[in-house]
């Protein structure tokens, strides 16, 4: 009995001195988002974003189930384009450029970083 309280113990202790050996370096926290950098730079844009994210917000409070049916038919939308990414890559990254093209011509300035691939 006081060998396998002896085992547990010892285990516990490995693992708990071991954890931070074990984490990887792709584990750690995200980059900041270039958000802050971008209302410093333009503030007038920022500020239009804001009035526009707080009109979406109220408009799905007051409408949950329109808004919940957009973001449906939305999710749908992104499912199809990732098939189609997936049959033809090259004509993906193609409609990836055009959409960074109009991203910095809308917004003034290159598009944030795209997050890596899922695995």
């Amino acid at each position: 009995m006081q060998i396998q309280r002896l085992f547990v113990v010892l285990v516990a202790t490995l693992t708990i001195l071991s954890s931070p050996i074990l984490v990887r370096a792709d584990e750690s926290a995200p980059p900041p988002r270039p958000g802050k950098e971008f209302c410093k730079a333009n503030p007038e844009k920022c500020e239009q974003m804001q009035a526009r994210r707080a009109a979406r917000r109220e408009f799905c409070q007051a409408n949950p189930e329109k808004c919940q049916e957009q973001r449906a038919q939305l999710k749908e939308r992104r499912a199809e384009l990732q098939a189609k990414c997936q049959a033809d890559p090259a004509k993906c990254e193609e409609m990836k450029d055009q959409a960074r093209k109009r991203f910095q011509d809308r917004m003034g300035g290159p598009p944030p970083p795209a997050p890596p691939p899922a695995k």
